[in-house]
């Protein structure tokens, strides 16, 4: 094995990690720039200087016609992402929480319960990170105003936010990676996790409500709430963009279109259409402009180094080593070590290296036991969000905003809330998706 490569990549990860953990930037005027992609793209630019991802990775890695093309899964998840981020901006995720706020009154089971579920429902059809960044806020100002503990609210909201992102593929970008990956089709992939993320989804909320049911127990007085409504046109031409581009992407595999040409062209026509509907009305040009800013550009950088450190590592023959190693483990092996350095390489690295090592390992038809430890290493994936802030980036966003808001939550409480949680509901997902 190669150790220089592999001293590169270390390097690389273990200060991406550190990033994340203590947030790191850097400002150029008025901009602001988060370390922990900076640091992998470096990585990544001296395995290329030095060859260690090949003589012509470019080529092989960013433009081949293979399911694994990073760039393929970028455009799928930012094109998802962006009618999610532009529904946001319309105002209708704010739109829902308000009206829940205001239909749950006195009770604190009913707010709790009532955000769960519409967490759950907007996240099967959305962004588990869009999500995060708009309900988290918004939970934090309501908690403030009532004068109630925002612990509970905020920890259902992210649990579920994460938790019922395995149910559809397009929900997190490792469930992308690794479906493309295995050419697995959106109906094959929601039939087989339908069950795990709904049984892991309601449990996972039940351990919330158990932690905090002495709290939810007390009736609060919400003042009256004002319901802004989003531009009904608007919200029409987003609703739309979506439910077309997840009845398209569920029939792609039959109507013969490559899946990843499906969220690009929903995407470019719901903004085209809203962009009609503003020039004609002369209002709203702010909306489009705020959805472009608010994409996760940051991830193209990440997404791409990380690539690039997967080939190093396979060239260097760490890849092979590891897949040797896991071919004679058990799925449930396979699954709770994913889900542990998920939590210690962050869950976006951990999946591209068990994707390429099962790839590796696995034979060129696969059977339906195969298929098992992809489905395990993608609950894994998901659910080590809830463990450590380090298992997603959805996690640093989560921590971020709540110091904004002067909410204490710390890194110990994460753990010690995650750790109740999130094992019980891998270890849920892991035998359900062994026994169907």
């Amino acid at each position: 094995m190669d150790i220089a490569p592999l001293i590169v990549v270390i390097v690389s990860i273990v200060l991406m990690v550190l990033a994340i953990v203590f947030d790191w930037k850097i400002k150029i005027k008025k901009v602001s720039f988060a370390l922990y992609w900076i640091f992998c793209l470096v990585g990544a630019i001296v395995c290329l200087i030095f060859k260690f991802a090949g003589e012509n990775p470019i080529k092989d890695i960013f433009f081949n016609n293979a399911n694994i093309n990073p760039l393929k899964i970028l455009v799928i998840f930012l094109s998802c992402t962006s009618i999610s981020v532009l529904l946001d901006k319309i105002g209708f995720f704010s739109y829902i929480a308000a009206v829940i706020l205001k239909k749950s009154k006195s009770s604190q089971k009913k707010l709790f319960f009532s955000f769960s579920l519409i967490i759950a429902v907007l996240t099967i059809f959305t962004s588990n990170d869009i999500l995060i960044l708009t309900f988290t806020p918004f939970i934090c100002y309501f908690a403030k105003n009532a004068k109630i503990d925002p612990t509970p609210y905020i920890l259902s909201e992210f649990v579920c936010a994460n938790v019922w992102s395995m149910f559809f593929f397009i929900d997190n970008p490792t469930n992308i990676y690794m479906c493309t990956t295995f050419s697995i089709t959106f109906i094959q992939y929601a039939i087989k996790m339908a069950l795990p993320t709904t049984l892991c989804g309601i449990l996972s909320t039940f351990l919330v409500y158990l932690l905090f049911r002495k709290k939810l127990s007390e009736k609060i007085n919400i003042e009256d709430v004002e319901i802004v409504k989003p531009n009904k046109v608007l919200l029409i031409i987003g609703l739309s963009g979506l439910s077309v581009m997840v009845i398209l992407m569920a029939i792609s595999n039959y109507i013969g279109i490559e899946l990843w040409y499906v969220p690009l062209i929903c995407s470019v026509a719901t903004y085209i259409a809203s962009l009609i509907y503003i020039i004609i009305k002369k209002e709203g040009f702010r909306i489009l402009g705020n959805s472009l800013k608010s994409l996760p550009y940051s991830l193209i950088p990440f997404l791409l180094s990380m690539s690039i450190f997967i080939v190093t590592l396979n060239n260097a023959g760490f890849i092979p080593q590891f897949a040797s190693f896991l071919k004679d483990q058990h799925m449930f092996v396979t699954g709770y070590i994913s889900f542990a350095l998920g939590n210690l390489l962050n869950n976006i690295p951990m999946t591209m290296m068990f994707t390429t090592t099962l790839a590796e390992m696995l034979p060129e038809t696969f059977t339906a036991a195969d298929l098992k430890t992809v489905y395990a290493v993608v609950a894994s994936s998901n659910v080590c969000a809830l463990l450590t802030p380090i298992g997603s980036l959805a996690g640093i966003m989560f921590m971020k905003i709540l110091r904004e808001n002067e909410v204490k939550y710390n890194f110990k409480q994460f753990i010690g809330y995650g750790s109740i949680i999130s094992i019980p509901t891998i270890s849920l997902a892991l035998l359900i998706i062994f026994l169907i």
